[in-house]
């Protein structure tokens, strides 16, 4: 166990009319798991626009690795999990922070932030010299009007799909986009990037 711990973050291609039932699952999963040793907290999250691709996001945090392994274990999660495997496609993995931006003021609005989650896909050699770019590029939004935080994460195992994944938090929806208008994130070349707001849909 690192300090830190680290983090699990599932993120879900499906049919809009299945999020539903898929909420429902992950409370019954994330029940059977939520007082193991090792389990921090758990958040899904559900895209505010129905085009995005991705429809659903789950983020957790666990002391390590092995301990949520050994939880998962359980047959109740299994059988469930398998449950979307007819209807989702899931790319997840296992990530460590590598950057943490805040609010350049400090100050924070009361309520549910929005979340923005940006999953990269890139070659796994070119991560080194991709993050500086990333962390100039956040320390600009950092200064806008209803900036909370940034959180990038980098992936454990170098074939995982998305290799960087970026977890920002805005007051509205409002401020995200004025923002993303004003100082757009530059296009590489190695660089597919899938962005959109989310809301927390459940939580443990």
């Amino acid at each position: 166990m690192t300090d830190n711990g680290v983090t699990l973050i599932d993120a879900w291609e499906l049919p809009e009319e299945r999020v539903g039932q898929t909420i429902a699952r992950w409370r019954e999963r994330v029940a059977l798991v939520h007082t193991a040793p090792g389990f921090r907290d758990a958040r899904l999250h559900h895209r505010m626009d129905p085009q995005a691709r991705l429809g659903l996001v789950n983020v957790a945090h666990w002391d390590s690795a092995e301990d949520r392994d050994e939880a998962l274990a359980d047959p109740g999660f299994v059988a469930s999990a398998a449950t979307a495997s007819s209807y989702a496609t899931v790319r997840g993995g296992w990530y460590h922070v590598v950057a943490d931006v805040r609010a350049a003021d400090g100050d924070q609005a009361q309520g549910q932030p929005v979340t923005v989650v940006t999953a990269f896909e890139l070659p796994a050699e070119r991560i080194d010299g991709f993050v500086p770019r990333w962390l100039a590029h956040a320390e600009v939004l950092s200064k806008a009007p209803g900036f909370r935080d940034d959180l990038l994460h980098r992936a454990v195992e170098p074939d995982t799909h998305f290799q960087l994944v970026g977890i920002a938090h805005w007051d509205d929806l409002e401020a995200w986009r004025a923002a993303d208008d004003e100082f757009p994130f530059a296009d590489f070349a190695f660089v597919s990037a899938h962005v959109a707001p989310f809301r927390v849909a459940a939580e443990f």
